[in-house]
């Protein structure tokens, strides 16, 4: 339950390949949304994470009491990530602040380079990525 009495939002495992990794985000989230459900409540928008590797792209949508992940694509995503895993990876473990990784602690750093040189490309929804890098955060 949310601090208000409101239930966190139903995160749901849809659609998965040989070659996905869809139900390790699923995880992630899952946790996210239950240590920060009023977070995770009011997230609306669709969002694709694309990897270099030969990985199947992981599609997230966040509607009303509900989130799914599952592998594929979306046309036209609200937000999309892309880059190499661990490059990918490397934002959720930085600390945050703002919503956006810390510039005064080494991870921070090191994931803003990333995202600096290219290494990571975050393009449409400014806000749904900051909101979805807090909901992700490890710590």
């Amino acid at each position: 339950m949310t601090a208000n009495g409101s239930a966190p939002p139903d995160v749901r495992l849809g659609a998965t390949s040989d070659d996905g990794i869809a139900a390790s985000i699923f995880a992630l989230v899952e946790r996210g949304a239950a240590r920060r459900p009023e977070l995770a409540m009011e997230m609306r928008g669709r969002i694709e994470l694309c990897f270099a590797e030969d990985l199947a792209p992981v599609r997230l949508v966040f509607e009303e009491g509900v989130v799914v992940v599952e592998d594929g694509a979306w046309d036209a995503p609200d937000l999309r990530i892309s880059g190499r895993l661990p490059h990918v990876v490397a934002l959720t473990v930085a600390p945050l602040v703002g919503g956006v990784p810390n510039p005064a602690t080494v991870r921070g750093r090191s994931a803003l380079a990333k995202v600096a040189g290219g290494a990571v490309r975050v393009e449409g929804d400014r806000a749904l990525g900051r909101r979805f890098l807090r909901l992700l955060a490890i710590r």
